[in-house]
């Protein structure tokens, strides 16, 4: 077992290294289909029902479908509605982070507000105000409910690491908003 885990391993990875190919027409896309059919071979090899791997060979097929230009239901978009916000989960994520990371930065002596949305809307790749803007509507309840979901997660992991200090747990909020920004594409 463990060998086939190695290779699960190496197979995604190999899949991330993908995508800095000039050849691949839309690389994001390219890394999830070869790390979701990695993963799906990963689960057959050690022994998982197919009707328990059947969404995710739905999910590849319609993926793959998008690939050779067919539109595939599975990938269709939901009900839009122009009253609601619509942010990707990896933006809410990052942005989530990096409102955070503002207010424990802001919170240390020295350390202005100002210059702690410069430090993250730089780590994040957007501008201060729409970060600040993000931040204060995340404040005032005016977040969704993923964006809401997701500050108390961090807000758990500080209480967890309520010991470390501020600035070495906002250096690894940092390096985790540029992981996220990187995947996004």
């Amino acid at each position: 077992m463990p060998d086939r885990f190695a290779a699960l391993i190496s197979d995604l990875e190999s899949a991330r290294s993908r995508r800095a190919s000039d050849e691949i027409e839309n690389p994001p896309r390219s890394v999830a289909i070869e790390a979701l059919d990695a993963v799906h071979r990963y689960l057959r090899d050690i022994g998982v029902e197919d009707h328990l791997r059947a969404p995710l060979m739905h999910l590849l097929g319609a993926m793959q479908d998008l690939e050779q230009g067919r539109t595939n239901p599975i990938l269709a978009p939901g009900p839009y509605s122009p009253t609601k916000q619509h942010t990707r989960q990896l933006d809410t994520a990052e942005f989530v982070m990096a409102s955070y990371a503002v207010t424990l930065m802001s919170e240390q002596p020295g350390v202005s507000t100002d210059r702690a949305l410069d430090e993250m809307s730089a780590v994040i790749g957007t501008d201060k105000n729409t970060l600040r803007e993000f931040r204060k509507n995340l404040g005032k309840g005016r977040a969704t409910e993923a964006a809401t979901r997701e500050l108390s997660e961090w807000r758990a992991i500080r209480r967890n690491y309520r010991d470390m200090p501020v600035a070495e747990f906002v250096a690894i909020m940092k390096d985790k908003g540029r992981r996220l920004h990187l995947q996004k594409g």
